[in-house]
């Protein structure tokens, strides 16, 4: 089969170095790294609809453990994930159908390419604009702290005035009152995204609960990963029956992020928002420039980007781990 052909040619300890700095950034931001695996494997060789069905079990894999070691720091709205989840496996069926249906027209990669560059721009601007308005803020009134919560944005006011029954309450987000429809409609959304483009779901989920729902970004990123799991194994199934995973190599990524995820969620602990915030929204900018290149044909330069781009940021994630140690 062509794509096993293709696979044994990956090397497997760059398979196992991704899926190590893939953890990392999936305990820290709440991803499930999908965003960096299905372009780094379509870079690496594999076939977009291939790509995006191989990582599907490595991203359910790491973000099985990032729930569990969140949930146990406190930073879980299981009520909020486990709703917004649901909802996404509806959305996942489309994009995943839409995707093949591109397939066959040989058109998805570039198709799904072009959404990753919109859409990882649009968010990364959104993200880099709240750290302007922060620093902007802070030297004006610098007794304000870097930790600023989430919903001082106004988007969130504007969604808790929707009293559109039924009404639900998400007290652990320090959410009293929002309407399940914005639920309902946000999930979908995030799971037809996730289907067409192979990502567990945390690109759009994080940012939408901080910016749109006003949930805290700690608390965010670790709602976010139950929604990854969620998408992530139903899109595992879904790929599988359609022989579009290469298992070889989900399960050498898989042996690294189940190491690099522990790293990422114990250096949540203490970290400040927005360190989160504009850690996360560099890690799009990279990712979508690197998709760029690969779509202008610079795929060398596109290679070194997106992985370089990886290191860097897990370094950045890391490294401050042995003050933390060092204090112990």
């Amino acid at each position: 089969m062509r794509t096993e052909r293709l696979s044994t040619m990956i090397n497997p300890l760059v398979l196992f170095l991704m899926g190590l700095m893939i953890g990392i950034l999936t305990g820290f931001f709440g991803i499930g790294g999908g965003l960096l695996m299905t372009p780094a494997l379509n870079i690496l060789g594999l076939p977009m609809v291939h790509a995006i069905g191989t990582g599907f079990p490595a991203i359910a894999g790491n973000t099985l453990i990032g729930v569990i070691r969140h949930r146990k720091r406190g930073n879980v709205d299981l009520k909020l994930g486990i709703a917004m989840g649901v909802f996404c496996i509806m959305g996942v069926e489309l994009g995943k159908s839409l995707v093949l249906h591109l397939e066959k027209l040989s058109l998805a990669g570039m198709y799904v390419r072009a959404a990753y560059i919109i859409l990882l721009t649009v968010i990364s601007i959104i993200m880099f604009r709240d750290y302007y308005s922060w620093k902007t803020r802070h030297n004006e009134a610098p007794g304000e702290t870097i930790g600023s919560k989430a919903n001082t944005h106004t988007m969130p006011r504007h969604i808790h005035r929707i009293e559109l029954p039924p009404m639900i309450s998400l007290s652990r987000s320090g959410v009293g009152s929002i309407s399940l429809w914005v639920i309902i409609i946000s999930g979908f959304l995030i799971g037809l995204l996730s289907g067409f483009m192979g990502i567990g779901g945390g690109l759009i989920g994080l940012p939408l609960m901080i910016y749109v729902m006003g949930v805290p970004t700690i608390i965010a990123v670790g709602t976010s990963l139950v929604i990854v799991f969620l998408t992530s194994c139903y899109g595992t199934a879904s790929y599988a029956l359609a022989g579009n995973v290469e298992w070889t190599a989900a399960l050498m990524v898989l042996a690294g992020s189940a190491i690099g995820v522990h790293f990422g969620v114990y250096a949540t602990d203490g970290v400040t928002e927005m360190k989160i915030k504009i850690l996360f929204a560099l890690l799009l900018f990279l990712v979508a420039v690197s998709v760029f290149l690969k779509q202008m044909d610079i795929v060398t330069v596109s290679s070194y980007l997106v992985v370089g781009s990886a290191c860097v940021l897990s370094l950045a994630i890391v490294l401050p781990l042995r003050k933390k140690l060092r204090a112990r």
